[in-house]
């Protein structure tokens, strides 16, 4: 008795998400990251949940502010490419991607190239969460000459230093 009581009662397991669900997910949020390559600023927010909440590396802002920081990075960086990992993984509710986002600083046309892991979360049809990590010294090292740019190789530090045999043990 007490083991139909359970059964009826518990919590129902979420159903996994199809191959259909998943891979609009992945579209979408590849659709977003491609924006900054664009520059589809109209496709970019009409994306963003009004709830969004952005979390990078040292901070977190809102859906007004990511879009103004979009149009603001898209005047003080040019020849933005967004390269995409292997990696799409999903629950239905939190979908992880990794990609490599590279740039040229328009006043010093020194360019950078950083790999980037990504946390995103949807609601109804927008995203509503998305957490990026990277390691912040990589850019910066990088337009100083101290890192390769390695562009096009999604890892997370650029893959001629970080897989070389002697930094492996």
């Amino acid at each position: 008795m007490l083991a139909l009581l359970l059964l009826v009662f518990a919590p129902a397991a979420p159903a996994a998400p199809s191959a259909a669900e998943k891979e609009a997910s992945r579209v979408l949020i590849q659709t977003f990251l491609k924006c900054w390559e664009s520059g589809d600023a109209a496709t970019f927010a009409s994306l963003l949940h009004p709830d969004l909440v952005f979390g990078y590396p040292g901070g977190r802002m809102g859906r007004d502010a990511l879009v103004s920081l979009f149009s603001e990075y898209r005047r003080a960086k040019k020849d933005i490419k967004i390269y995409f990992g292997d990696v799409f993984i999903s629950d239905g509710k939190k979908h992880c991607i990794n990609y490599q986002f590279a740039a040229t600083d328009r006043a010093s046309g020194r360019r950078f190239a950083v790999g980037t892991g990504v946390m995103c979360e949807l609601a109804d049809g927008k995203i509503i969460g998305f957490r990026e990590y990277w390691d912040t010294r990589i850019p910066e090292a990088q337009k100083q000459g101290e890192l390769p740019l390695d562009e096009g190789v999604v890892t997370p530090w650029p893959a001629s230093v970080w897989l070389r045999k002697e930094t492996i043990n």
